[in-house]
């Protein structure tokens, strides 16, 4: 897990990992103290976009073949939605799986070129639900 993770939520999660299930906590530059390979991969909340795109720099390769990448705040916060679609989005390495709210998901996988272009479609849209998020915010604000 990277990004801000509120005590409570971590202790439920570790509550909720299975036998031989090992929950870390971890910035960015931690990558290189984690052994072998990630199943799977939660990044929270990275506020500024060169903070969220190390993240995905540093992390996403880490995620073994088939495993999972949540993206909590995904189509929500610009920075991190600009940062995810730059490092994953556009990647054949990774299939688009789904949102609910603001948490995505994503499964490492080696898309052809077809299904990148479907992939990519998926995602654009779910720009509007960006859009709609945003005009909202600024509506309560102003």
């Amino acid at each position: 897990m990277t990004g801000a993770v509120p005590a409570e939520a971590l202790a439920a999660i570790r509550r909720g990992a299975g036998a031989g299930v090992e929950v870390l906590v971890a910035g960015a530059g931690d990558v290189a103290t984690v052994e072998g390979s990630i199943d799977l991969l939660f990044v929270g909340p990275a506020a500024p976009y060169s903070v969220a795109r190390e993240l995905f720099a540093r992390w996403s390769g880490r995620v073994a073949p088939g495993g999972l990448l949540f993206v909590h705040g995904a189509f929500a916060a610009a920075p991190l939605t600009a940062a995810l679609l730059r490092a994953v989005g556009m990647s054949r390495a990774w299939r688009y799986y789904g949102r609910e709210g603001a948490l995505a998901e994503y499964v490492r996988a080696d898309l052809t070129h077809g299904e990148r272009v479907l992939d990519t479609l998926a995602q654009l849209a779910q720009l509007a639900y960006f859009v709609r998020r945003q005009a909202r915010r600024r509506v309560r604000a102003g």
